[in-house]
Formats: C-alpha cells, structure tokens, sequence
C-alpha cells in the first residue's frame, strides 16, 4: 500500500487530522478533549508553531498548523503518542489509539486557508450533530467570532484575510460560515479534501518541483535542502531589468538585439522548474528541440567563468530578492 506524501518545508501551512483506530472514539470525556488541547499547548512552546483553527470530533480531530521549521512529524509525534499514552493508562487500554499515521495536506497562503477553516469548522455540522457552530464546544469557532480571547488558535491570521479591521473581519467570517453550512445542508461538500496539496495551479507547480523526485505518489520524506522554484514572472522581470529592456522585448526579440534571452532560457530551466517545451511557448518563436542546446552551452561558459557566470549569478540575486518581497507580504 502507497504510504501518504509528505511535503514539508520552513513555514508550511498543513491541515492535520488523525483517526481513532477502528474509527472508535479518542475522546470518552471533557478532559480527554482538555488534555489534547493542553498537549498541543505543551507542543507549541517547545516546538514554535502556530495553529491557526482545530475541532475535536468524537473518533478524530483536524488542526490547521503553520510550521516554522520542517518539524511536523515531531511535532505530531509529541501529541499522538503522549495522548495515546494517556488515553491507554486512563482507561486501561492497550494497543494504539489511532488509526494508523496522521494525514496532512498542504495548503497555499491566501483564500484556501479561508476555506480549509470553513470546512474545520462545520464537520459536526457535517455529521448532523447540529445546526448551528454554536451549539459546538470544542472548536477554535469560539476564538474566531470573538467569544473567546485565550485558547491555543491564533485566528487573527486567517481573519486577516477578511479585513484588516478585527469587527468586520469577525462579521464577515460569520457570512462565510454562514454561506457555508447552507451549502452544506443542501449536499454540497464543503472545501476541498482527499488531496496533499490544496492551492493556486502556481502553487501546486511550485511544490511538486520543490519535490526531488517529483513523484507524487511516494512516501516524501523530510528534505533539510529542497529545490527553491522561483515564478517566470519574477525570472523575467529580474533579468529584463539587468539588461535594461521591457519584458516584452525579452520574450520575443532574437539574435544580437535580444543578449538576455539565452540567459533567461537557462534561468527558466534552473530555477524556475520549466521543461524546454515550456520554456518554448512562453518565448514566441523558439522550438523546444533549441532549447537544450542553448542550455548546454550557458552551462559550458559557466564553468569556464566567462561573462554568462557573472550575468547568471547578478540576476538570480535580483530575483531572489523579488520573492523575499513578495513572501514578506504573506509571512504574518
């Protein structure tokens, strides 16, 4: 049987859940949902991540973590196994407690974080337990509309999302949620689920090449150094402003009037992930079969040292920097 991806990388922003074995309960009381949520608190002191939102269920759980190091298995490790230890002495159990290992899916910065929280949420919703969040204890749904100000979520980065002002970012989240539970007693499945990346079509490009191997459908085991894959934007846009012409003029000039262009060619390749065919269609006029050959060579007057090292190397700090920029805004 294929084991579950595992995509992990600083910073990351994963939905976690995790199954009580056989699917019975993991929780038989309150202060079996107190002790997890005590555990987690224990884990984000010693470990320094964030939860963003959690509801504990009857036989599972979700949280949506932001982690700042590759650390989730340990830290996951850290919950699971001291819950279970204490579940099985509580009441005299033995055996594991859940249902194999924890999924995460890994999710984009922006609207899908919304939309994982709204699908967090409404699971009791889901199962027919209620009607309305507030009839719901044990969910970060509290922290969100302001009801309660201590607890181990940190709902002002998703709420940021809805306004920069905390009152209409509450009264907005509440619309959300709202429109949500509708759509959900009518049948419709609330956010999307069963997948390991949940994101932008950019974004999901952007973490399969951050994969070495690319193969999604293998167990991916913690990387210390993962391929950092930049936008052709920002590769076009740096090396546009290095030989001081429009992006446009970089993309389809040719020949002597165009120095850049081959120089972009190998960028896009390097950094950028793109196949030669790729790389083809966004330049008008190239054929892939060219594209290797032009590679190669930006490659040979590297090692040699030539003028193409120090081109390559100018640019792609100027590029660097423009991703910075742009991951500044969203790193809250």
């Amino acid at each position: 049987m294929v084991r579950q991806l595992r995509i992990l990388f600083p910073g990351g922003v994963y939905h976690v859940t995790s199954r009580g074995n056989e699917r019975k309960n993991i929780f038989r009381d309150e202060m079996d949902r107190k002790m997890l949520l005590k555990m987690v608190g224990e884990a984000k002191k010693k470990y320094g991540f964030k939860v963003f939102a959690f509801i504990l269920m009857s036989n599972h759980y979700h949280f949506l973590f932001k982690c700042e190091k590759t650390n989730l298995p340990v830290i996951m490790q850290y919950i699971n196994t001291g819950y279970g230890i204490y579940f099985n002495r509580k009441y005299k159990r033995f055996g594991h407690l859940f249902q194999g290992r924890y999924k995460s899916i890994l999710v984009e910065h922006g609207p899908d974080i919304m939309e994982v929280v709204r699908y967090i949420h409404l699971n009791p919703i889901r199962a027919g337990m209620i009607d309305k969040l507030t009839e719901y204890e044990w969910s970060s749904h509290w922290q969100y509309n302001g009801e309660r100000e201590k607890g181990i979520a940190e709902p002002e980065h998703v709420l940021i999302y809805f306004s920069e002002e905390r009152k209409e970012a509450v009264e907005k989240y509440e619309a959300y949620m709202a429109e949500g539970s509708r759509r959900d007693k009518d049948g419709d499945e609330i956010g999307p689920y069963g997948r390991y990346i949940i994101g932008s079509d950019d974004f999901v490009r952007k973490i399969k090449l951050m994969v070495k191997n690319r193969k999604l459908s293998v167990e991916i085991t913690n990387r210390k150094d993962l391929k950092k894959v930049y936008t052709a934007s920002e590769i076009i846009k740096a090396t546009a402003g290095y030989y001081k012409i429009t992006e446009n003029d970089l993309i389809t000039k040719k020949g002597r009037w165009n120095p850049g262009k081959r120089i972009l060619i190998y960028l896009l390749a390097r950094d950028g992930g793109m196949n030669n065919s790729g790389i083809a269609a966004l330049l008008n006029g190239l054929h892939h079969s060219g594209i290797g050959p032009i590679i190669a060579k930006v490659d040979k007057e590297i090692a040699a040292g030539k003028s193409a090292k120090r081109e390559v190397k100018e640019i792609s700090e100027a590029y660097v920097v423009l991703n910075q920029k742009k991951e500044e805004i969203i790193n809250y």
